[in-house]
């Protein structure tokens, strides 16, 4: 296995660049390294140290929990071509967001009054490769990324408005800004109605948690209306079911991500030569 070749996806960048413990400095060695930095004279002893603080502070970060789990899942993908079975790809959540993607992107070329087309076209450079949804050209190149996120329902939507960007999806953003050349990018948060497949299925699952006699039982009735009610906005304005955030590239960060995946190819080399040896 040539581990140098390693792309890692848009989608998990967010998950290698979780930094590890151990690189970084305490509260008390940075008070010493300050101390020794601004000492006009050194004894052998106190060279030795401040020498030592300085590797450690510019030391890349160690890999988290989160990447190197996530490596161990690229590893068995690269060498054995197998994937975890089940997980998040089967949760509800991720199973609305892409049942009902060309919904969402009809929704936002609404609001926008924009022809958005889904993006088919997957890019790689000597780092990355994603998927971006959305392409938006000017005159003929890339200008700007929209990344669609299909809400599960309002809380779900709302819950976005004050806090922070995901930063699983800012560096999605950067990635796929990377990739396209676009110096801007938006991530766009869409509420539209649960795919009918899997309101029906939600209605079979209320049908035996009451143990209902019929589909005309009273009680049953009203959970499946109060249900439907909860799974559908067509009465709510399109404009109030979108929360958007704009996110500008940043050349910087994705010098990091870039030395990142270096790192990451570095761990995978040491794994599997690790792991071929340990059986032997």
């Amino acid at each position: 296995m040539n581990w140098n070749e390693t792309l890692i996806r848009c989608s998990c960048i967010g998950k290698i660049m979780a930094e590890g413990k151990g690189s970084v400095l305490t509260d008390k060695q940075a008070e010493l390294l300050n101390e020794l930095q601004n000492k006009e004279s050194r004894t052998p002893k106190q060279e030795e140290n401040l020498l030592a603080l300085l590797i450690k502070r510019d030391a890349p970060p160690s890999l988290g929990d989160t990447a190197i789990s996530y490596l161990k899942e690229v590893y068995i993908w690269y060498k054995y071509g197998k994937e975890p079975v089940g997980g998040a790809e089967r949760s509800k959540y991720t199973m609305k967001g892409k049942l009902v993607e060309d919904d969402s992107i009809t929704m936002l070329s609404r609001i926008d009054q924009a022809s958005y087309k889904k993006n088919d076209v997957r890019f790689t450079n000597n780092y990355l490769t994603g998927e971006p949804d959305i392409i938006v050209q000017t005159d003929g190149v890339a200008s700007k990324i929209i990344d669609i996120k299909s809400s599960y329902d309002f809380a779900t939507l709302l819950s976005n408005i004050g806090s922070p960007i995901n930063p699983l999806y800012k560096y999605q953003l950067q990635g796929y800004m990377a990739l396209t050349g676009a110096l801007e990018a938006e991530i766009c948060y869409c509420l539209v109605n649960m795919p009918q497949e899997m309101i029906n299925s939600e209605k079979k699952r209320l049908f035996y948690a009451l143990n209902a006699a019929t589909e005309e039982s009273p009680e049953y009735v009203r959970q499946v209306s109060k249900l439907e009610n909860n799974m559908t906005f067509d009465e709510i304005p399109i404009k109030e079911r979108l929360v958007r955030f704009p996110i500008q590239r940043d050349e910087e960060l994705i010098a990091k991500i870039y030395k990142r995946v270096e790192q990451c190819r570095e761990w995978l080399k040491e794994f599997d030569e690790y792991h071929s040896s340990i059986n032997q």
